[in-house]
This record gives structure tokens, sequence and C-alpha cells, in this order.
């Protein structure tokens, strides 16, 4: 069995000892040293507060794995600045158990998006997901517009909100954040 290898970044030994005592207990997951971080397919981030872009963004410039963030500390707007340093998934602490941590570990090596359901595009109308969804099957504003019934005016007033909210800074962007927070 070809084992998952995973590094964990903490800025505390004690977080990190612990993350790093269960995984070691799974057969499947490998724990590899931080400084042998480019050798990871998973990293492991235990984070919170401020810097945690810059945190994410040095790791990302380390390694080309996918991340999973543990923190309680993330909000639907930060969202889209984390999934650009490779965050595939979100695990609040305080749901924080060894099977969630494992299973999330494991889906995020298999390409898998976990977003806590306060997170992601949390708030959005189902007509902006149905919006999103069209885009990314490669329709134009005008097709959007006629299939859900609306003004182009309406698309590109809906597109905008979505854009402002979440901070993102195109269709496309926008488009790639549904994707990767599993909202389609």
């Amino acid at each position: 069995m070809q084992r998952v290898r995973v590094a964990i970044h903490a800025k505390d030994s004690v977080t990190r000892w612990g993350l790093a005592g269960y995984l070691r207990l799974r057969p499947e997951l490998q724990v590899v040293a931080e400084h042998a971080l480019s050798q990871a397919e998973v990293v492991l981030v235990a984070a919170d507060g401020a810097g945690l872009a810059a945190e994410l963004h040095l790791i990302a410039r380390r390694t080309t794995a996918c991340a999973v963030l543990v923190t309680d500390d993330v909000r639907a707007q930060e969202l889209p600045r984390a999934l650009e340093h490779r965050v595939v998934a979100v695990l609040p602490r305080a749901d924080l158990t060894c099977e969630s941590l494992v299973a999330t570990v494991l889906a995020a090596h298999e390409g898998r998006a976990s977003m806590p359901l306060r997170l992601g595009m949390s708030g959005m109308a189902e007509r902006e997901i149905d919006m999103l969804r069209l885009f990314a099957d490669g329709w134009t504003t005008a097709e959007v517009a006629k299939k859900l019934s609306y003004s182009e005016r309406t698309v590109k007033s809906m597109v905008q909100n979505v854009l402002v909210r979440f901070q993102l800074r195109n269709r496309t962007h926008a488009v790639a954040f549904a994707i990767r927070s599993g909202t389609i």
C-alpha cells in the first residue's frame, strides 16, 4: 500500500506533535519533517490570525503539495486567497477529531475539496450558484441570461455582487473559487 506523505506546519510544538501523533497512528499516512516539505503530498497547516496568508504563501513557494488548513479563524471572504495557495480543505479546530483529520487529508490527496458549510461560498443564492455552474460549462453571459430568464444586465450585476462579496478578480476567478470550494 502506498502511503500518503504528510508534512505538518504549526507555529507551536504542542500542536505539531499532537497532529503528528494522530497521523502516525494510521498506516495509510507517513509524516515527513517540515524541512522536507518538498517531499510531502499534503501539507497540514495549523494556523490562526494575522499573517495566515503570508504563511500559506511561503509554504506554497516551498512545495507543490495541496494544503489542509486547521483553524477557527478563517472567514468566507479570506478563502479565495487561501485557495490561491493550494488550500483544498479547511478543518475547524473545534470540530477536529482523529477520524475527520485523516478523512480530510486522504480526500485532499485525492483532489476533493472540503470546506465547512459556514465557509465556501456560503450565503450565495441558488440563482448565483446556477449562474456559476453555467459559466463553468462555458456558457456566455447572453446564454446564461436566456437560460435563467434574466436580462444580461441582471447577470452582469449578479457576477459583480459575487466578485465584491468574495473579493474575487473576475468571472473566471469566481468559477475557479466555486469549484475549489465545492460549491459547484
